[in-house]
Parts: structure tokens; C-alpha cells; sequence
């Protein structure tokens, strides 16, 4: 008698949340980005939030909780309510780097999260100042790595970061004594390789391009040669398989309703496909790559396979 209870009361619970997914949403969606204003995440959760009104009938408001590298905003994401109406930006700081670099973070990148979209790619570059190392490839660069007294410097957005990554990956190919200098930003980083006072910087595209006058772009981090700079190698040239690409995808609770997963996906996949999104994304150097939820959660465990080993071999695991 009691199984008989049971099974009709989750048979009554699925009836009853039924109409509730299809005629999600009912009242406004807030979209929690775990960065300060201002910043391309910021950029990319305001430009979809503007079409995400019109596609779904609500308001969608922004919350900004940065700290901790994204951990403070992440972390609120996985203890909200699995209602649709509190989703969030995460990127592979939040999802990836730090979650394999530290034991101790408040949330499980995978278990705790419902993936709904890949919403854009952005391109990794490396750069010098070629007052201070006059290179003009990535060959040449660890060639000078190798000749300094103490190797070379590498400037990055901060502790755990994807680019500290790339930084360790290139160590790890090619022996080239390379040590960490971290920042807190890719705008400080820039400004002391302006000044002379780091070796290289790796840091998205967008953050160095402007620079082009006083800074030298050396290689990108994708598998080809990027639109817009032909000249500027691939790592993947010297380095076969040496591929990293910056993402930042939108994400809800775990234990979603799939129906209202679904509607939040597509809703977020068609923002994403408006030219006037696209534009705007586009001339922050930001690639537009919506994919399914499946295609995400995916992308999220093949990033976490391929970036444990090399954590774990650079000894960057941390007890904190």
C-alpha cells in the first residue's frame, strides 16, 4: 500500500508541474553573472537578456556578484531554486580551471548545474613587447625563454585562469622554462607588459588588440589562423594539438524540469542567432556558438578530462 501511495503521488506531482513548464515563465528571470559590470561577461549576459524579453514575455533582470574569480556568483547559482527563474553565466574559470586547481570550492561543476547553452567562444592570445623581446613567432619566443637568465614571464588574468593553463601546456610540450605572473585582470597585465615590467602576456584577443601599436600579437591559441590577423601564427603550427578556446555558456540550477530546460535552451540558442546580438558579441571578439544542452555538457566534461592531467602534472592543485 505504501509503494501503491507513492507512485501515485509522483504520478500527481508530474501532472501537477506539467502545466507549470508549459506556460514557463510567469514572472521575471534573473540572469546572475559572477563578475563586475563592465566586463565582456557582463557584455554578453546584457545583449541576450534584451532578446530574451521579447522571446519569453518577462523581464530579465541582471545580478552582478563578482569575487573569488567567479566562485562567489557560481557557487549562489548552484543553491538556487531548480525553477528556470534564476539561471547564470559560467565560463571556464568557474567550470573548469579552478574547480580542477582547488579542493575546496562550494559547488560541483558538473553535478550541481543544469548546462543549457554554449552561448560564445573568444580566441587566446599571446603577446610581447617587442622593445623588451623582439621576436616575431612562437618558436622565437621560447628560444629567448630558454637563453634568459630565469626564463621568461608569463602575465595572465590571475591565479587559476584558463590562460595560466596555456602558459603551463606550452611549459609542459617544450621544456621552455616559463614561470606564472599573475594579475588581477587582463587590463593590469597589459599595462605592465606596456611597461615593460612582464615578458609575455596571454590573455583573449580582444584585450590586446587595441595595443597592436606598442604590443606584438605572436599566436593565437585556436587551430588555424584568425580572420583579421593573417600574419599571426597558430600555437597548433609549432605545437599540433595545442588548441585552447575561451567559452562562457549559461547555466541553471540542477534537477531543472527538462521541459523547461528545453524552453530556456532554445530561447537562449535564438537570442544568440539575432544579428544584432551577433554583431555586438562579434566586435567584443566574441564568437556566437550556441549549441545544444547535450553538445554543453559534453564540451564541459572534455574540458575537465583535458585539463586535469596537466593540473596535476604542474603540481597547481591547492588545499584551498
Amino acid at each position: 500500500m505504501k509503494r501503491v501511495l507513492w507512485l501515485l503521488a509522483m504520478v500527481l506531482a508530474l501532472a501537477a508541474g506539467a502545466p507549470r513548464a508549459q506556460d514557463f515563465p510567469r514572472q521575471p528571470i534573473r540572469i546572475i553573472v559572477p563578475f563586475a559590470p563592465g566586463t565582456a561577461a557582463d557584455v554578453l549576459a546584457r545583449v541576450v537578456a534584451d532578446e530574451l524579453k521579447a522571446i519569453l514575455a518577462q523581464p530579465v533582470e541582471i545580478e552582478h556578484r563578482p569575487g573569488a574569480t567567479g566562485l562567489v556568483g557560481t557557487g549562489s547559482l548552484a543553491q538556487a531554486p531548480a525553477d528556470g527563474y534564476t539561471i547564470g553565466l559560467g565560463v571556464e574559470a568557474t567550470h573548469v580551471t579552478i574547480p580542477l586547481m582547488k579542493k575546496k570550492v562550494a559547488y560541483d561543476p558538473v553535478n550541481d548545474f543544469t548546462p543549457l547553452t554554449l552561448a560564445v567562444r573568444t580566441t587566446m592570445a599571446i603577446a610581447v613587447n617587442p622593445a623588451v623581446v623582439p621576436v616575431t613567432d612562437l618558436p622565437g619566443l621560447l628560444q629567448v625563454a630558454r637563453t634568459r637568465p630565469g626564463g621568461l614571464s608569463f602575465g595572465t588574468m590571475g591565479e587559476g585562469s584558463p590562460q595560466q593553463l596555456i602558459g603551463e601546456l606550452l611549459k609542459q610540450r617544450t621544456g621552455a622554462p616559463l614561470a606564472h605572473a599573475p594579475y588581477a585582470g587582463s587590463a593590469a597585465a597589459i599595462e605592465d607588459l606596456l611597461a615593460g615590467k612582464v615578458g609575455m602576456v596571454i590573455t583573449p584577443l580582444a584585450t590586446v588588440a587595441p595595443h597592436q601599436d606598442k604590443l606584438r600579437i605572436i599566436a593565437v591559441a585556436d587551430a588555424t589562423r584568425v580572420a583579421g590577423f593573417p600574419s599571426v601564427q597558430a600555437i597548433a603550427d609549432p605545437l599540433p594539438g595545442v588548441v585552447v578556446t575561451g567559452w562562457a555558456g549559461f547555466f541553471a540550477p540542477a534537477r531543472l524540469p527538462p521541459a523547461v530546460a528545453a524552453k530556456l535552451s532554445g530561447a537562449i540558442a535564438a537570442a544568440l542567432h539575432k544579428p544584432a546580438v551577433m554583431e555586438a558579441l562579434r566586435k567584443r571578439s566574441m564568437e556566437p556558438a550556441a549549441t545544444s544542452a547535450d553538445e554543453f555538457r559534453a564540451l564541459l566534461k572534455s574540458e575537465l578530462a583535458t585539463w586535469g592531467p596537466v593540473v596535476e602534472k604542474a603540481h597547481m592543485r591547492r588545499p584551498d
